[in-house]
C-alpha cells in the first residue's frame, strides 16, 4: 500500500505486528503530528512541573480541594513526560520505533492517565457538590479523605488499564500506526468487544453521570442562594465567600470542559470503531484525535494561571528575578484591592435603593445556608 493513500480498513484496528503494518498517511503529515506532540511535550512538562512545585512550596495552596487539583497536575505532568515521547519520536520517523513492548507501554500509559483523570474530575465535582450543596457534610471532606479519594481514582484507572496486559483485550498500534491503544475490533476474540463495552459504562458513562449530577446540584444551589438572599449579603465576608464559590465552580467547570474537549474526539473515534463501522473512519481523524487527547496536559495549567490569583502569586515568587516577581505580586494585590472596593461601592449603591428582604424560613436556611467557616477553609484555590 502506498504511503500517499488513506487506509480506512477495519482490519488495521485489530493490532497487526509492526512489521506487517502499512503506514497510511503521507510522510509530511507524520512530521506535522510530531511537531504538535513536541509542543505538547515541552509546554506540558514545564507548566505542570511548575504547578506541582507551587503546590509543594507554598502551604497556603494546600487546601482540601487543591488536593484533587494537585492530583490532576501530576496526571498532566505524567501525560507530558511519559505518555507523549514515544508517539512523538515515531511520528518524526514516520513509523513506530519502539516494538511490541513499547507499544504496550505507550497504550497503557495514555489509557491509564486518561481514565484516572476522568475519575479525578468526577471526584472534584462531588467535592464541590458536598461543599456547596450539602454544607453540613463538607467538614467530613478532610485532607485525609481527599487523598484517599484521589488514590482510589488512580487505582481505578490502573485496574482497567492493566487488564489488557493480563489478557482481557490487548494493546496494539492504532490505525495511523504511530501510537497505540487497546484493540477495538477483532471478531476472533470476544474479549475485545466485552472489554470495550465495560469500559464504555464504567469509565465514561458512570463518571460523567457523577459529574453532571454534582454540577447540577452546584448550579441550582448557587442560583438559589443568589436569588433568595439566604446569606446575609450585607456581610462583606459572606459576599466574598459567595464570590469565591462561584469562581471556583467556574474554574472547575472550565477544567471539565477542557478535558471533554480534548478527549471527546478520541472517545468518539474509538467507540465508533468498536461499536460502529470502523471502515468509515478516515485515518487522519484517528491521528488527530490521539494528538488532541494528549494535548489535554497543557490546558489545565493555563486555567490555573488565568483564574487563580493565589496560584499566580505563587508562580511569580518562583521567578528567578526578585524585582520582577515583587512588582507582579504587588500588581495582583492592587487589582484585588480595587476589585474589593468596587464590590463594596456596588453594594453600598444597592442599599440606597433597596429594602431589606424578608428573612428566609427555617426550612430554607437548613437547605441552603453555607457555613462561612467551612467555605473559607476549602475555597483557598480561587481566593
Amino acid at each position: 500500500m502506498s504511503n500517499d493513500t488513506i487506509n480506512t480498513s477495519a482490519e488495521v484496528y485489530q493490532g497487526k505486528e509492526e512489521t506487517d503494518f502499512a503506514y497510511p498517511l503521507p510522510r509530511h503529515v507524520y512530521t506535522i503530528l510530531g511537531m504538535a506532540l513536541s509542543t505538547t511535550f515541552s509546554i506540558g512538562f514545564v507548566m505542570n512541573l511548575t504547578v506541582i512545585l507551587c503546590f509543594f512550596k507554598f502551604k497556603n495552596l494546600r487546601s482540601v480541594t487543591n488536593t484533587f487539583i494537585l492530583s490532576l497536575a501530576i496526571n498532566d505532568f505524567l501525560m507530558s513526560a511519559m505518555g507523549t515521547p514515544l508517539a512523538m519520536t515515531s511520528n518524526y520517523a514516520g513509523r513506530w520505533l519502539w516494538g511490541k513492548i513499547g507499544c504496550t507501554y505507550e497504550g497503557f500509559m495514555v489509557y491509564f492517565l486518561g481514565l484516572s483523570q476522568m475519575y479525578n474530575l468526577a471526584a472534584i465535582s462531588m467535592d464541590r457538590y458536598f461543599v456547596i450543596a450539602k454544607p453540613l457534610l463538607a467538614p467530613k471532606i478532610t485532607h485525609r479523605v481527599a487523598i484517599l479519594a484521589s488514590t482510589c481514582c488512580w487505582l481505578g484507572g490502573l485496574f482497567w488499564t492493566i487488564l489488557p496486559v493480563l489478557g482481557w483485550n490487548r494493546y496494539a498500534q492504532d490505525v495511523h500506526g504511530t501510537s497505540c491503544t487497546v484493540v477495538l475490533v477483532d471478531p476472533s476474540d470476544p474479549g475485545v468487544a466485552s472489554y470495550n463495552t465495560v469500559i464504555f459504562f464504567t469509565c465514561l458513562l458512570i463518571p460523567l453521570g457523577f459529574i453532571m449530577y454534582g454540577y447540577y446540584g452546584v448550579f441550582m444551589t448557587l442560583r438559589s442562594v443568589t436569588r433568595s438572599g439566604v446569606w446575609d449579603l450585607n456581610s462583606r465576608v459572606a459576599r466574598k465567600n459567595l464570590k469565591i464559590e462561584k469562581k471556583m465552580a467556574k474554574t472547575i467547570a472550565i477544567m471539565l470542559g477542557v478535558y471533554l474537549g480534548s478527549w471527546t474526539p478520541y472517545t468518539v473515534v474509538h467507540f465508533w470503531a468498536a461499536f460502529g463501522d470502523a471502515s468509515s473512519i478516515p485515518t487522519i481523524a484517528s491521528a488527530l484525535s490521539a494528538i488532541t487527547a494528549k494535548s489535554s496536559a497543557i490546558w489545565n495549567p493555563m486555567v490555573y494561571f488565568g483564574t487563580n490569583k493565589m496560584f499566580r502569586i505563587a508562580f511569580y515568587k518562583l521567578l528567578p528575578c526578585s524585582g520582577l516577581a515583587k512588582s507582579l505580586v504587588e500588581r495582583e494585590e492592587r487589582q484585588q484591592e480595587e476589585s474589593d472596593d468596587d464590590d463594596d461601592k456596588t453594594k453600598a449603591g444597592d442599599n440606597k435603593v433597596t429594602t431589606v428582604a424578608p428573612a428566609p424560613s427555617a426550612a430554607t436556611n437548613n437547605a441552603m445556608t453555607i457555613p462561612e467557616e467551612s467555605v473559607t477553609e476549602v475555597t483557598q484555590i480561587n481566593k
